[in-house]
């Protein structure tokens, strides 16, 4: 059964975040801050009301989990509330794959969205994941652009969160 995510399953939801960046080939030698920064944010994110994750259990032990995060856009003709949301964070532990588990956490995540007025909701898809939102309906588009921070940015907000000399230990390249 799905239920809401609660502090003391943070550390689950740590552990499954780190097998997602493992399996997208995400970290790179990085793993103790990134374990640290998504722990932070797990729990203080945990009861925010802009944040829900949905977590599934198999004999006690969290196996799937997924989050929604609302937040306000200006408006637009589709949408004159401006109030959207993000999927981010599904992911199913690999041994427990193919029993529903992701569009459980899914639907649920849906759900509670739409319960709290969303008009959209959007995620990215990695190749694995894109069958599952099509299933339930997600359109894809080919309209979005990333842009990302030179190092210098990066490592100004390391050194903000106290984290700079790890990380610069590990990705100094002079």
């Amino acid at each position: 059964m799905v239920e809401k995510a609660l502090l003391e399953d943070v550390q689950d939801l740590v552990n499954l975040r780190m097998l997602l960046m493992k399996e997208l080939g995400e970290l790179n030698g990085s793993e103790k801050l990134f374990r640290k920064a998504t722990e932070e944010y797990f729990t203080a994110n945990i009861n925010s009301p802009n944040n829900y994750t949905a977590i599934l259990k198999v004999d006690g032990k969290v196996v799937s989990a997924g989050s929604i995060v609302f937040f306000i856009r200006p408006p637009s003709p589709g949408n004159l509330q401006g109030k959207e949301a993000y999927v981010m964070n599904m992911y199913t532990a690999f041994d427990h794959r193919k029993h529903g588990y992701s569009s459980a956490i899914l639907k649920h995540l849906m759900q509670y969205g739409q319960k709290s007025g969303v008009n959209r909701i959007w995620l990215n898809a990695s190749a694995a994941g894109k069958s599952l939102y099509q299933k339930h309906g997600f359109i894809e588009y080919d309209s979005e652009m990333e842009y990302v921070f030179e190092k210098i940015k990066v490592t100004k907000l390391l050194i903000e969160r106290g984290l700079k000399g790890q990380w610069f230990l590990k990705n100094k390249k002079n």
